[in-house]
């Protein structure tokens, strides 16, 4: 939420949108010195109050938080839970970093797995965004299945935000990858495929890397949300790229706003997608453009996807999300801080 508009962020921010709807509890944000204007806007929101910390970094994570809420119940969504807090809620978005190790330094790999296997066991609650990244982690950290709190995303505010177009080079007939640029999402590979297909490619996430990139490549590093939903609407489909998927929340918001979606047949995609999707195989980048194709030349093919996308997105909600973890913990009854 303080840091751009990653996936994790986006997730974030609908979950405290939702608590502080629901009027449970009494809120409090604690953001970072550094937090960016991401931040700003919560001050108008009912039932939140923010306060900016001193602190930035591990001080804010480590010190500041398990300091400012003694005794108090810390819900932390996105980031570094503080290690030695035990009246938390954690939320670990995937098992990248113990399934997919490369493109992470062995001290980074070192440190996270030290802190979540003692964050996994000592945490109050600890929320998984999907069923197989419940089991996904407790299976790497030997925990019960039972200490998970699967809630998933949603999109059902998007509507609420007024699309606005991205000063990019984008007619709408591109096909839209979001990504960091991280080994595990194959963001390389399906977008030379695609766009040696003929095809216009936005990459939303990362910079371009290739000395000698695509001239139908678009790259944005990041986007606001009104620019994001933009481009969800005038794409093409969305094309989720990772051979390794813990969550899928960019699919959920794309078919909500009638994007079609197209995604590989890893991780929890077909989990949040079921039918609503078209699959291809992360490792054969020929599979993906075979699905294009069929998406291009098959008629009613789109529509009906997007028919089922606006079906299956409707089974998501905030809410019903955010009360999964205070039913859980029985959060009503307490003040409840946020980082």
């Amino acid at each position: 939420m303080a840091k751009g508009r990653s996936e994790a962020g986006r997730y974030a921010a609908g979950m405290l949108r939702a608590l502080a709807s629901t009027g449970w509890c009494n809120v409090v944000l604690h953001a970072p010195a550094d937090a960016d204007d991401n931040v700003s806007g919560w001050p108008d929101c009912q039932n939140i109050e923010v306060r900016t910390s001193r602190f930035s970094g591990t001080s804010f994570e480590q010190v500041y938080l398990p300091a400012v809420t003694a005794g108090k119940v810390l819900l932390n969504f996105e980031g570094t839970a503080p290690i030695f807090k035990r009246k938390q809620v954690v939320t670990m978005h995937d098992a990248v970093p113990f399934r997919r190790p490369a493109g992470f330094s062995w001290r980074y790999l070192l440190l996270h797995s030290l802190a979540y296997r003692w964050i996994a066991r000592t945490a109050h609650g600890l929320v998984a965004e999907t069923i197989y990244t419940a089991h996904e982690l407790a299976d790497v950290l030997k925990v019960d299945i039972n200490r998970f709190i699967v809630a998933e995303g949603a999109a059902d505010w998007l509507n609420e935000v007024e699309p606005l177009r991205p000063d990019l080079p984008v007619w709408g007939d591109h096909y839209l990858v979001i990504g960091s640029g991280s080994p595990h999402e194959s963001i390389g590979a399906a977008a030379a495929a695609m766009a040696n297909s003929g095809r216009r490619v936005v990459i939303i996430g990362m910079r371009r890397s290739d000395p000698t990139p695509h001239q139908s490549v678009v790259y944005a590093e990041q986007v606001t949300d009104a620019e994001l939903i933009w481009l969800y609407q005038r794409s093409s489909a969305l094309v989720l790229t990772a051979n390794y998927a813990g969550s899928a929340l960019a699919a959920i918001e794309a078919q909500a706003l009638g994007c079609p979606v197209v995604a590989t047949d890893s991780g929890a995609h077909a989990e949040v997608c079921r039918d609503a999707a078209l699959y291809f195989d992360p490792h054969d980048p020929d599979t993906l453009t075979a699905q294009l194709d069929r998406l291009d030349s098959e008629t009613g093919l789109a529509a009906d996807l997007r028919r089922r996308g606006l079906s299956n997105a409707s089974r998501y909600s905030w809410v019903d999300s955010i009360r999964k973890v205070t039913e859980r913990m029985n959060l009503p009854h307490c003040p409840v801080k946020i980082c």
